[in-house]
């Protein structure tokens, strides 16, 4: 996982390729100006899906977790909080779709595996296929929040 203020993501240092031109996308974009739905970067290699959606409490959502694509969760607007965990200490809710490149799973046995990061306008958490992530949660109250979810296809 990475978390950052997308300023201070060090590109060079710490990704290149798909991941780096993912990031600078980002950097280069009105994403307040984006409407809401699947915006192709590279085709199926890089592309953005903007939500606008209500957060939840944690209790009330799942970990999720892909195995061909990482996700570049970045806050357009609103907060939000996710958790994090290693998929492998997560136990199975729906089996994983590989059309879908999706599956979730429920909370690990220990709770100290989960780290929580709260996300404000312009910061951003990278999750790699190795973290199941639960994303758009709240720390206390149901928010508005509009966000980017980047996938970057990994090899």
């Amino acid at each position: 996982m990475i978390a950052a203020k997308l300023e201070d993501v060090p590109l060079g240092e710490v990704c290149a390729g798909r991941l780096a031109r993912a990031f600078e996308w980002i950097a280069q974009t009105d994403m307040a100006s984006l409407e809401p739905g699947r915006h192709d970067i590279e085709g199926d290699e890089i592309y953005a899906n903007i939500m606008e959606v209500t957060t939840a409490l944690p209790t009330e959502k799942s970990f999720e977790a892909h195995r061909s694509y990482l996700d570049i969760h970045y806050v357009i607007s609103g907060e939000e909080l996710i958790g994090v965990a290693p998929v492998g200490e997560c136990p199975e809710e729906q089996a994983y779709a590989a059309a879908d490149d999706f599956g979730l799973y429920g909370d690990p046995a220990d709770s100290a595996r989960v780290t929580w990061v709260l996300l404000k306008e312009g910061e951003l958490c990278v999750t790699p296929p190795a973290d199941a992530h639960k994303p758009a949660c709240t720390k206390d109250a149901p928010r508005q929040l509009k966000k980017a979810c980047v996938k970057v296809l990994v090899d």
